[in-house]
């Protein structure tokens, strides 16, 4: 989960969990005004920052990368400053009362409250506007780097779409079956578990409804040798689709679809353009590796479990804090909000971190090329401007380690070292994760009753 999600969700959460106060003494238009003053300040702020440090690092040489990247780090400051003006939005000018007073045609409240999020979605893609052209040395189309952003915010706000659709939903049945669903909080999880379990599943699906796709030419020879390089590894899946990006130029790959009537492997045009075929197998036998863990359906459970392991913070943390500060409104929101950024972005990139490790030693051991596939990461580094280096701290907030880390995890397989045997098996976490959903599943049910 990106930045950029874990901001977007932190905004949901404020904008359904707390009552804004009644305000009679500002007008609609007013409202408007500074709701567009709250969001283009801080878009301003990130755009003369960004072109003076592009002023003073250019992109295009390498030795920049690490400094630039420090700034991207920071980024997370600039949309922390959006999320705060998009509050002041909320609760000082009541902003989701005149979505509702202008919106009322619309059958559905919660979908239509979901609109007051506009403002902050418009921040955070102009924000990563800004630092897109700092960190990408080759220039791109701001419609498409918009419409790429735009798409990458959907993947989180989806499901939550489709969670608020079901409520509103249930609010059409009778009083006595709303009134069985919404007193029962265990029903409501009920009802987020499919949601969160198709969005894994029907994952390939949206990417390709999302971006421009085609399947990868079957006669061509890659093909074939990717074709014979799975058939080696013994996994299916349905097709291997090329995801054309423009004049972005993002070399990528990317595997998704629980199950193999609907899983498809993604490789981006510029993969394949500036890619020898050996180092786009080894790629491609990372992204098999992932499907050899179950790596995606860890994934699922993992985040099944964040609504089983909730209750739990909720019990021990949460209702303990509240009651001691009398019944604030915006505690609770803060409880929920800090459980979902140490659960997301601490625990769950940690164990992305191992899965990506397990992921390269598959690669280097099915194709038995692993200078192939450290050409490769270090091709990713400089096409996607990412450093190949990166201080541990910093890498503790990342989905994937450092180019020189797995680079030096290859090394160390090459060497035949006993640390890294481990990868092999599943990991340990992932054990223990499946031993403890039933577990706590059972524990949850108790004390939501």
């Amino acid at each position: 989960m990106g930045q950029i999600s874990i901001i977007l969700i932190a905004g949901l959460l404020f904008l359904f969990s707390v009552e804004p106060p009644q305000i009679n003494n500002i007008s609609d238009m007013q409202v408007i005004l500074w709701t567009i003053v709250l969001t283009g300040v801080p878009v301003l702020i990130a755009y003369f920052a960004t072109f003076y440090v592009a002023r003073t690092f250019p992109a295009d040489k390498e030795e920049n990368l690490p400094k630039l990247y420090l700034l991207r780090r920071f980024m997370i400051v600039f949309e922390c400053i959006s999320l705060a003006a998009y509050l002041c939005n909320l609760y000082l000018l009541n902003l989701p009362a005149l979505i509702h007073k202008y919106f009322a045609f619309f059958p559905m409240d919660q979908l239509r409250q979901t609109l007051a999020l506009l403002p902050l979605l418009i921040g955070l893609i102009c924000i990563r506007l800004a630092f897109y052209q700092v960190n990408r040395p080759q220039p791109g189309h701001y419609r498409e780097i918009t419409t790429l952003q735009f798409k990458f915010l959907l993947f989180p706000l989806l499901p939550m779409f489709i969670y608020f659709a079901a409520i509103d939903a249930v609010q059409w049945l009778p009083y006595s079956a709303k009134a069985f669903i919404f007193e029962r909080p265990y029903v409501l999880i009920g009802l987020i578990l499919p949601v969160i379990a198709s969005a894994y599943i029907l994952a390939p699906l949206l990417m390709q409804f999302l971006w421009k796709t085609e399947p990868l030419t079957v006669s061509s020879a890659l093909k074939r040798k990717l074709d014979q390089l799975t058939k080696q590894s013994g996994i299916k899946y349905r097709d291997i689709v090329v995801w054309q990006t423009g004049s972005l130029s993002i070399a990528n790959a990317a595997v998704a679809g629980t199950f193999p009537w609907n899983r498809r492997i993604f490789l981006t045009d510029a993969l394949l353009e500036y890619f020898t075929d050996e180092e786009i197998e080894t790629v491609v036998a990372h992204e098999l590796g992932h499907i050899r863990y179950r790596h995606i359906p860890t994934y699922m459970l993992f985040s099944l479990f964040y609504l089983l392991s909730y209750p739990f913070f909720y019990v021990l943390v949460e209702e303990p804090l509240v009651t001691y500060f009398g019944g604030s409104q915006i505690l609770p929101t803060l409880c929920w909000l800090t459980f979902l950024i140490v659960y997301f972005v601490f625990i769950f990139r940690y164990l992305s971190r191992r899965c990506e490790h397990q992921a390269d030693l598959y690669a280097a051991a099915l194709t038995a090329k692993p200078e192939a596939f450290k050409t490769a990461l270090m091709k990713l580094a400089v096409l996607n401007s990412v450093p190949k280096s990166i201080r541990r701290f910093f890498e503790m907030f990342n989905t994937h380690p450092s180019i020189h880390r797995r680079i030096d995890f290859i090394n160390q397989w090459i060497e035949q070292s006993t640390t890294i045997q481990r990868y092999k098996n599943y990991l340990l976490e992932v054990k223990i994760l499946i031993a403890l959903l039933p577990i706590f599943g059972i524990l949850a049910l108790m004390l939501l009753r």
